[in-house]
């Protein structure tokens, strides 16, 4: 589970990473040096990264379905932490004493995030559950509001009211309450959501690949000594669970840092942003081919106000200020 940002610049939710593109003003172009083939090639390579991470959703709501959400947690991140390791040692030998306190500060976010997203994903749907985390979008020009005192901007309040009233339709019932496991998706969301905006923070002072390892590294390891306490140790797995293990962190880590760090250097950060946030949908794609979601108008309307808040929130803002770029004096 962005399965939308745990290696990059910044994390999703799906269980992967959005980097750059999740938070910051998107860029006008492409890169002149690049064709229009390379473009392309990128778009498509960041838009199977988001049916990946779309196809997580589902992959993990099989896997705690036969083993513990902590274990498949703590496996998942033991297995990640050595695909890391193994292609980028030296950001591990190398990293210092200020790029492990950034990591221990994203690790502890990402962590809470998922592990709050994937006990709730028990008792809820892949669909609902993007959609939902996906809301943390929404939340990050907020939260740079409280930390940074930078105001949202009119259309980060629009985008975000929009998505609102969007989970709105989604999750909330005749009393007006919300299950305990949206609830929960909602708070996994905000943990998200300040994973976002302390990259935003800590990026540009520490190497990518850095950023990566030492976070993921803090995870493993709060992981290793949380889930003895809450879970029962054991490697005697069902196959199907051992692949889900494997395949996320595999989709989350090293395929979500190659690709996204090739990608991003040849589009548009307003494009990246939008192939991404498709993650939300294809959690629901699959979540209906295998019989996990139920197609609902209140599916429909709810999943169609989040995603359109999204996309207000990621590109209209680089549209205007491109325009202001373009107009004469």
């Amino acid at each position: 589970m962005r399965h939308r940002r745990e290696t990059a610049a910044a994390s999703t939710p799906g269980g992967g990473t959005a980097g750059a593109a999740a938070c910051g003003p998107p860029a006008a172009g492409p890169p002149k040096a690049h064709t229009r083939r390379d473009v392309a090639l990128a778009d498509f390579s960041l838009l199977v990264v988001a049916v990946v991470w779309g196809f997580n959703f589902v992959v993990i709501k099989d896997a705690i379905g036969r083993i513990d959400p902590m274990l498949y947690v703590m496996l998942r991140y033991v297995v990640g932490f050595v695909l890391l390791a193994v292609i980028m040692p030296r950001s591990i030998l190398t990293a210092s004493r200020r790029d492990w306190q950034y990591g221990a500060i994203l690790g502890a976010f990402y962590l809470s995030a998922l592990v709050i997203q994937t006990y709730a994903l028990q008792w809820t749907t892949p669909g609902k559950s993007g959609f939902i985390t996906g809301l943390s979008v929404a939340m990050v020009p907020f939260l740079y509001w409280i930390i940074a005192k930078r105001s949202p901007g009119l259309f980060q309040i629009l985008g975000a009211i929009v998505a609102t009233v969007g989970l709105g339709f989604l999750s909330l019932r005749g009393d007006f309450t919300i299950s305990l496991a949206d609830g929960l998706t909602l708070v996994g969301a905000l943990c998200y959501a300040l994973h976002i905006t302390a990259t935003g923070f800590f990026a540009p002072k520490v190497r990518p690949a850095t950023l990566a390892v030492t976070q993921i590294a803090v995870s493993m390891v709060l992981c290793l000594a949380f889930t003895p306490f809450v879970a029962d140790i054991t490697f005697d797995l069902p196959g199907r669970a051992w692949l889900a293990i494997g395949w996320t962190a595999f989709s989350g880590t090293v395929l979500a840092f190659v690709i996204q760090s090739w990608a991003q250097q040849r589009t548009t950060s307003t494009h990246a942003a939008v192939l991404l946030c498709l993650e939300s949908v294809f959690s629901a794609v699959f979540g209906v081919l295998f019989g996990m979601d139920t197609v609902t108008w209140r599916l429909l309307t709810g999943a169609g106000l989040i995603f359109s808040g999204i996309l207000i929130i990621e590109t209209l803002p680089g549209r205007r200020e491109k325009r202001a770029a373009e107009s004469p004096g």
